[in-house]
């Protein structure tokens, strides 16, 4: 008698426990509910009686490309930056303005060149890119920076891409 009174303490007991203790073991995240009817198959929604109305909006107008800036807006200018990119055929070409913004010529014919006036070297960079996977041969860059200290060239030959700064 008393075994069947430990038994039946457990079996009551045992489901009871289970609910307070959390269980060791983490659910199976892929074990969904069996009243889940989140894998069965999507019903047709009947077609609606109100009528649809579309917003209305502007499109938005279209703003210019950004020119490049070839003098600061404030401030002098002591340092004049020389960029030269030069190679065969076209190439794309990203640089950085007197204002430290970076311009993107795509499809610049080469050989190429610009010059700007800014306050200092910092932000001077110029990269160019062939515009596909074709081989058209080295592709050379130039910076030179002149002026507030001394010359400073830098030279780079790239066959796919090629960067020069004044670092």
């Amino acid at each position: 008698m008393l075994t069947l009174a430990l038994c039946g303490c457990v079996c009551v007991a045992g489901p009871l426990l289970g609910r307070l203790a959390p269980d060791p073991i983490a659910e199976n995240p892929y074990d969904s509910d069996p009243d889940d009817d989140r894998w069965s198959l999507p019903t047709a929604e009947p077609p609606s009686t109100e009528p649809t109305t579309t917003p209305t909006t502007t499109a938005p107008t279209p703003t210019p490309d950004k020119k490049p800036i070839t003098r600061p807006t404030s401030g002098p200018a002591p340092v004049t930056v020389a960029y030269e990119v030069t190679g065969s055929g076209r190439a794309d070409i990203s640089y950085y303005d007197a204002e430290s913004d970076l311009i993107h010529v795509d499809a610049a014919e080469l050989p190429w060149r610009t010059t700007i006036r800014t306050n200092g070297r910092s932000r001077v960079m110029v990269e160019a890119t062939w515009p596909d996977i074709e081989y058209h041969g080295p592709l050379d860059c130039t910076v030179t920076v002149t002026g507030a200290g001394r010359l400073v060239v830098d030279k780079t030959r790239g066959y796919w891409r090629t960067t020069c700064t004044a670092g």
